[in-house]
């Protein structure tokens, strides 16, 4: 009897050890196939991220090719002079920029400080159908109360920066003087209206009480 039960014993302890053998090769088996799963889950996230929706095409960003202070346009739509300095109270001036590479829709705005960096004037325009290779006019008032000093004219197109220049502001009834190197600029403000106005608009007047500017020349 003692022998019998001896053997039942080992009988089922062998039985068991199988059995938990059987339970620990399946689990085993079945963490490999978790861990090849993760594995190429983790390397498809990795190396093969999913395809976003695609964002609206940004139009390319145009360039700056010429820029001006001036009073008005030729019939052509060219700036009427370029100014060195214009006296403060002449009413409205124009910060003419040529742009090239012009997207219909894009906004261009001009951003002028004085010394200080303190905002004096933000003129914008967008840009409608036509050449993609023009001039803008952004118009700028200048009152007689503007204190004289040196200006900055910031050009932006959808805020991306184009370029800059950087102009004078003198006391009410002087004189403004164009760049040294134009000296076949016009000595008379200019009528012809702005690009993109209407011809019955026409160019800005002088403020009450102020002549038009004439031209004296820097040296």
């Amino acid at each position: 009897m003692t022998v019998l039960a001896v053997s039942l014993i080992l009988l089922g302890c062998s039985s068991g050890a199988a059995h938990e053998a059987a339970l620990d090769q399946a689990r085993d088996a079945g963490l490999e196939d978790q861990l090849a799963a993760q594995q190429a889950t983790r390397i498809v996230q990795r190396y093969f991220p999913p395809t976003g929706t695609p964002s609206p095409t940004e139009p390319p960003a145009p360039a700056l090719g010429e820029i001006a202070i001036t009073f008005g346009f030729r019939a052509d739509g060219t700036p009427d002079g370029s100014y060195a300095s214009v006296p403060a109270g002449v009413g409205t001036l124009y910060v003419a920029i040529r742009v090239t590479g012009l997207s219909v829709g894009q906004v261009v705005r001009a951003v002028v400080t004085d010394s200080w960096g303190n905002d004096v004037a933000a003129p914008e325009v967008a840009v409608d159908p036509g050449a993609a290779d023009r001039w803008l006019a952004l118009p700028v008032s200048l009152p007689a109360d503007v204190a004289p000093g040196q200006y900055g004219a910031f050009v932006f197109a959808d805020d991306r920066p184009l370029g800059s220049l950087a102009f004078a502001v003198t006391g009410a009834g002087s004189s403004a003087q164009l760049l040294p190197e134009r000296p076949a600029n016009p000595q008379v403000r200019t009528t012809v209206p702005p690009p993109g106005a209407a011809p019955e608009q026409g160019q800005p007047t002088p403020a009450p009480g102020q002549t038009a500017p004439t031209v004296a020349p820097a040296t």
